[in-house]
């Protein structure tokens, strides 16, 4: 069942509820997943660079899209060139 679209799926487990996943995250949790500053995660977002979710006054992350971005960038490339 669901809790709220911001913890994610919960299960019961031995009549206790526990969370398996949170689908958002806010501004502090996504830059932490990301491993930027807050600061940083704020100049990407209004940059256009990374997607993000009004909820209210606060900013939310799609943790699947957060982890897109991750898997899709290069590894040991730097300006088309191989690191070494």
């Amino acid at each position: 069942m669901k809790n709220s679209i911001f913890e994610g799926s919960v299960s019961e487990n031995n009549s206790s509820l526990k969370t398996e996943y949170k689908e958002f995250l806010t501004t502090a949790q996504a830059a932490d997943y990301l491993g930027v500053s807050t600061s940083r995660l704020y100049n990407l977002v209004s940059n256009g660079k990374i997607p993000f979710y009004k909820f209210f006054d606060s900013n939310r992350y799609l943790v699947s899209e957060l982890r897109e971005l991750l898997l899709s960038q290069p590894k040991g490339v730097r300006n088309g060139d191989q690191i070494r």
